[in-house]
């Protein structure tokens, strides 16, 4: 009788066993699989660039994670003055947040009219001025872009 319980209480701890081990796995499965749809997920919010010129508004949409603004023609934006550098600035979202940095540009990049000389965040209404170039920036959770 005793061989009998002895052999039942393994059999019944290693199905025990597997059955911890098993839903561990299906729980680590379930957590990687949540973890790759967020990545699926990461929205990245719309920023609107706009300047004034003498005979027209240049207005642009952005929803990529990086643009690069410059007089260079295939910087995401490009702006035709002679007080810009050819990669003048750049932006960034990262962590949820737009961010403007200077990429060492000849006349500096302003912010509000105050120079900034590392990363900076960027916030809805802020002027960004390249040179004698002021770019509006639009930053808004609900722009709908076409």
């Amino acid at each position: 009788m005793n061989a009998i319980l002895a052999f039942s209480l393994r059999l019944l701890l290693i199905l025990l066993s597997y059955t911890f081990l098993g839903w561990i796995i299906y729980t680590i499965f379930m957590d990687l699989k949540r973890g790759n749809s967020l990545k699926e997920e990461k929205v990245i919010t719309p920023i609107i660039l706009s300047l004034q010129t003498d005979d027209e508004e240049i207005t642009k949409r952005f929803r990529q994670s990086e643009i690069v603004l410059g007089r260079d023609p295939s910087a995401d934006f490009s702006l035709q003055n002679e007080t810009i550098s050819l990669r003048h600035c750049k932006l960034n979202y990262l962590q949820k947040q737009w961010w403007v940095e200077d990429l060492k540009s000849t006349n500096g990049t302003f912010i509000n009219q105050a120079l900034i000389t590392t990363g900076t965040i960027l916030t809805d209404g802020d002027v960004l001025t390249l040179g004698k170039v002021s770019i509006t920036i639009r930053i808004n959770q609900n722009i709908i872009l076409e």
